[in-house]
């Protein structure tokens, strides 16, 4: 389906889809899986899919930081390198 979908942008049944569809992903996933996940991040919340989709790609069972994710911009990629770098810090 693409980006998630943008705030700025409502169409509540695209958004129901979405959501739809990232609730019915059973984790864990694979790295390749996750990896392919960050790359539906937008620039905002999303109506909190985005959260969803953070929490989904962090529960992959061998999710690691790329380091070609290191030079992407993106605010929610760089929140999913933050909680993935403390993560490995406390274990």
């Amino acid at each position: 389906m693409g980006f998630s979908p943008s705030e700025e942008s409502y169409n509540i049944d695209f958004i129901k889809k979405y959501q739809n569809i990232l609730h019915n992903i059973q984790p864990p996933l694979s790295n390749e899986e996750a990896t392919k996940l960050i790359t539906l991040f937008g620039n905002d919340e999303s109506y909190g899919l985005a959260w969803s989709l953070l929490h989904l790609i962090e529960l992959s069972a061998d999710f690691s930081v790329d380091k070609q994710l290191l030079e992407n911009g993106n605010s929610w990629i760089q929140l999913l390198i933050k909680r993935a770098i403390n993560k490995k810090n406390y274990e």
